[in-house]
């Protein structure tokens, strides 16, 4: 996954998701938006079939919301949940987990999390779809507006 050295969209008092997107031509990517002493915000973008699996957060609780696409979590022994825009996850201190985007459309989740936690493995990919809908101001399909 790609992490882009933005300084210019780090720590701001507002981020526009269609500036992130914009700074990103290659997929996956991940950007921190915000950190200081308490807190990691990252925006994580992936295509349909992109997993990343098996991920245990050992001394931090994780949160996302999910903004775009639809995304599949194993958390623990709790079998699947699947996550829809305007979905909050959470997954304890210490539980395995596992990350996929489904259905046909990109994802785009924010991922809130300690300064310190540990850096997530890049993802896998099996596209399950090559013409995913778009997510409104993504360069990548134009004619989109945010």
């Amino acid at each position: 996954m790609t992490t882009n050295d933005n300084s210019s969209l780090l720590n701001q008092q507002r981020t526009s998701l269609s500036d992130l997107l914009a700074a990103h031509e290659e997929t996956p990517w991940s950007e921190d938006v915000i950190v200081n002493d308490r807190n990691r915000v990252r925006v994580i973008y992936n295509q349909p079939g992109e997993s990343v699996f098996d991920l245990i957060n050992p001394d931090n609780d994780e949160f996302w919301i999910v903004l775009f696409g639809q995304i599949s979590w194993r958390i623990g022994d709790e079998g699947v949940m699947n996550a829809r825009p305007g979905d909050i996850v959470f997954v304890p201190a210490g539980t395995k987990y596992s990350i996929r985007t489904t259905g046909r459309d990109p994802s785009v989740r924010v991922s809130i999390n300690a300064p310190d936690a540990p850096e997530p493995p890049k993802a896998e990919s099996a596209p399950i779809n090559p013409n995913p809908e778009r997510i409104p101001g993504d360069p990548r399909y134009p004619g989109t507006q945010a």
